[in-house]
């Protein structure tokens, strides 16, 4: 009876140590999950207007990033704010990134957007500069 009692108790043990392993190792699955969820895929042509936020050396420059659906290929419109008009760019999506070209003063740009659920980030490159930005969809 001694026997089979204490084989009963460690059994009951490890079965303790097993289920609380296992709710540890679920945990921080489900953490790391939330934590580094990937970036969402671009539609082929993701029509709509963009509000951004470029962090820029001197300081942040909001600007508007507008894609319609021309025939079914991206057409989009880039204006920083205090600008008149908005001058036409090049909109490519690649997977999880919307890469816009276009020119400026000091010569090419490019912006590098990917999102996540409805917030964007991404990256600028503009005259030999590179920084940050971040946005959301209007």
């Amino acid at each position: 009876m001694k026997h089979s009692s204490i084989r009963a108790l460690a059994a009951s043990a490890l079965l303790v140590v097993a289920s609380a392993a296992a709710a540890n190792a679920q945990a921080a699955t489900q953490s790391g999950v939330a934590a580094t969820a990937a970036p969402a895929k671009w539609a082929a042509v993701p029509a709509g207007t963009y509000k951004l936020l470029i962090q820029l050396p001197e300081q942040p420059l909001p600007a508007t990033l507008t894609v319609k659906d021309s025939s079914g290929a991206p057409a989009a419109t880039f204006q920083p704010e205090g600008e008149s008009s908005p001058m036409p760019v090049k909109a490519t999506v690649k997977g999880t990134e919307l890469i816009i070209n276009g020119t400026a003063p000091k010569g090419p740009f490019e912006i590098v957007l990917t999102r996540q659920g409805e917030e964007i980030t991404g990256k600028w490159a503009y005259g030999g500069d590179t920084g940050k930005l971040t946005g959301k969809e209007e």
